[in-house]
């Protein structure tokens, strides 16, 4: 049975190797659901979390593979437990004079912040698990949503491990 796993990889930050990564999983015929990428604390680095799905063989092999690429230095999957994870959403929203105390008072709820307002829209950030922003989407449904840009999953292990 298939389950949805995020993949920590850390590479030394060389050209193209976000696209060699990606290459492999696409060759392999390895569906990313999401991906993010940035800096590390260390100098030279990359931190990319990709969110995938398959089963515990498929895992061991994706794993095998992405450490069989040069500038790849540390492969690390997530448990279910222990990790903290977040995405971020912008949500353009359709509002009006009526409307609009609503939505700003529901985002407040979930700890969304206005970045901007117009007499047609509402624009909110909001941070967290895959669950509030789903349920902040459901809530928003019924005034209109008219634009979504979502990041990818970001994942971190709690405590001192990496």
């Amino acid at each position: 049975m298939n389950k949805g796993y995020d993949i920590l990889v850390i590479a030394k930050n060389t050209n193209g190797i976000v696209v060699r990564i990606m290459s492999l999983f696409n060759r392999r015929g390895y569906y990313v659901k999401k991906m993010t990428a940035g800096i590390t604390n260390k100098p030279g680095y990359t931190r990319l979390t990709l969110s995938v799905e398959g089963d515990d063989e498929i895992l061991d092999q994706i794993q095998k593979q992405v450490y069989k690429i040069v500038d790849v230095v540390k492969v690390k999957i997530f448990p279910d437990t222990g990790v903290i994870r977040r995405e971020m959403m912008l949500i353009k929203v359709k509002s009006n004079n009526e409307t609009r105390a609503q939505i700003v008072q529901i985002a407040e709820i979930y700890r969304g912040k206005v970045l901007d307002t117009s007499p047609e829209s509402l624009t909110v950030e909001l941070t967290g698990d895959v669950e509030k922003l789903r349920g902040f989407i459901d809530m928003m449904e019924k005034f209109g949503i008219l634009e979504i840009a979502k990041t990818g999953v970001l994942a971190m292990s709690r405590g001192e491990k990496l």
